[in-house]
């Protein structure tokens, strides 16, 4: 045998080896695991999103995304006060970002130009503005054991005025 065929040989065995004792390592090794959290206590931590225009963090934080290119037309705040307006939330408070490139199903056509941005997301932002706030009110009422027709939104937060209560998104 040659001495250039003996060392191939030997440096495959060695990765052999290596390999083989490494991975009896990972296998010996154990790690703790984090607790898993209950389904409630994840739901709980978990943003809320009815929406791909609008997330709503446990903090109460809003964001709203444009899914438009800004280009003169204002689009960063005439589109987000569309949505911000239903949802009855404190202006001051929301935070916009501009979506990312999605396909056509989650925001609709992204395209900006024509002068189209305000007029083909206005009866969509709104629905989504609208129907977060009824989900946010529904919520509220059912905790609170009181009618939804009591409750009303109000400055990004829940308000029932027969008994005081308030909660903010």
């Amino acid at each position: 045998m040659s001495a250039d065929r003996a060392a191939e040989l030997s440096r495959r065995r060695f990765l052999i080896t290596t390999a083989a004792g490494g991975t009896g390592l990972v296998l010996g090794l154990t790690l703790p695991l984090p607790a898993r959290q209950s389904e409630a206590a994840a739901a709980a931590a978990a943003p809320f999103s009815p929406s791909p225009f609008l997330r709503i963090a446990p903090d109460g934080k809003v964001t709203i995304w444009v899914s438009r290119t800004e280009m003169g037309q204002g689009v960063r705040t005439a589109l987000p006060m569309l949505l911000a307006e239903e949802l009855e939330c404190r202006w001051d408070e929301v935070e916009i970002r501009t979506a990312d490139a999605a396909p056509e199903e989650v925001y609709g056509s992204q395209l900006t130009g024509g002068s189209r941005s305000i007029r083909n997301l206005y009866d969509p932002l709104r629905t989504a503005g609208a129907a977060a706030r009824e989900m946010l009110l529904a919520a509220a009422a059912a905790r609170w054991g009181v009618p939804a027709a009591e409750c009303e939104a109000r400055d990004g937060a829940i308000q029932h005025a027969g008994s005081a209560r308030r909660a903010s998104f």
